[in-house]
């Protein structure tokens, strides 16, 4: 059965902050996940297998699901790796590139690629890859909602119950739980034919995208555990799996202007808490010691990456966080470790103590 014993499906996009904070996970945290990993060109890279290669040392041996990111902005189509992910769009042949793309790779599940394809088309990509011997995801995105769904779930529903799972990405929000209605109408209604058995994951994330206003330790609660329980009791699905964007959102046009101030973010079980100070001028340091000595908020013996790296900055930034990258980067590894162990009593006194190189 696909997932099984899995609790946790993040979404992760192939940058750089999101793979350090996979990577630095201990193997115990990892064995609990199964993540969703958007393809696009690793940076500077020469081609877009060497997206896998950065995906595949951060989550090494382990099958993932892999979509296209149909957020990727293509910003030269001269370069090999554009031109490749191009190619992978093109829906000829059921999707032909696209499916030898995946049989390179041996660790990877593909999402069926569905624009565009008739059932019959669909049927064909389904065979593909089962005549693969690999399992496989559809992955159905709200703000992408395909006008050819009862194409999909019929082919789906074709192919057996017992070598695929459901994404129903609901993207970016602010509220999670504004997003119930339309899950549980996808699921009532158009999910219909589909076996009860077959695993459903529901994405999302609320991360804010503007932080200007936050000042001092802010805590911003997330709903998605909450999302995910009411859909639960009001579905006969028999398994309903958390899923969100590991603490980051999907890609975006354009990008910042100026170097964002300096500030520190915290993952707890239901909340990010944001530390920064635009008025007083703290930096990394400042933040970092601010989190540690004063907010009341500060666990310290997840004994992980992330939580290393915030301890270090407030000793000298220089050996911890110095850029908002590496901030990001921590914040996921904590949020990622937090939800994947979501639940589980005891969990500061486990022993994670895995060697890892900055």
């Amino acid at each position: 059965m696909v997932l099984e014993n899995k609790s946790y499906v993040p979404t992760l996009a192939i940058r750089a902050s999101e793979m350090n904070g996979l990577e630095f996970l201990p193997g115990a945290t990892k064995d609990r996940m199964t993540p969703c990993i958007l393809l696009a060109p690793w940076a500077n890279s020469s081609s877009l297998d060497r997206a896998i290669d950065r995906v595949e040392r951060a989550f090494p041996n382990r099958n993932y699901f892999l979509d296209i990111d149909r957020d990727y902005q293509f910003t030269n189509l001269e370069s090999a790796p554009q031109q490749e992910l191009a190619r992978l769009m093109e829906p000829d042949r059921a999707y032909s590139n696209w499916i030898e793309f995946v049989e390179r790779h041996q660790w990877v599940w593909p999402c069926i690629q569905s624009r565009g394809q008739s059932e019959a088309e669909l049927r064909e990509q389904i065979g593909a890859i089962q005549a693969l011997g690999r399992r496989y995801c559809m992955r159905i995105v709200r703000d992408r909602f395909p006008s050819n769904i009862e194409e999909i779930v019929a082919a789906f529903a074709a192919g057996g119950a017992a070598d695929f799972a459901i994404i129903l990405e609901g993207g970016w929000t602010r509220d999670p739980l504004s997003l119930a209605v339309w899950f549980d109408g996808v699921i009532a209604e158009s999910l219909q034919e589909i076996d009860a058995t077959v695993p459903v994951v529901l994405s999302c994330t609320s991360m804010p995208k503007m932080f200007s206003t936050f000042s001092g330790v802010t805590p911003v609660p997330f709903s998605n555990r909450q999302l995910v329980d009411q859909i639960l009791r009001r579905s006969n699905r028999a398994r309903v799996i958390y899923g969100d964007w590991g603490s980051t959102r999907p890609r975006e046009d354009g990008g910042f202007a100026n170097r964002p101030l300096d500030r520190i973010d915290y993952p707890k079980d239901g909340a990010w808490y944001i530390v920064r100070n635009k008025d007083d001028e703290w930096d990394f340091e400042a933040a970092a010691e601010e989190l540690i000595e004063n907010s009341g908020v500060w666990d310290g013996n997840l004994g992980i990456w992330g939580e290393e790296m915030i301890f270090q900055t407030a000793i000298n930034e220089e050996i911890g966080i110095d850029t908002p990258q590496k901030n990001v980067a921590a914040r996921v590894n904590i949020h990622l470790h937090r939800q994947a162990f979501y639940g589980q009593p005891g969990l500061e006194a486990m022993d994670f103590d895995e060697p890892w190189e900055d």
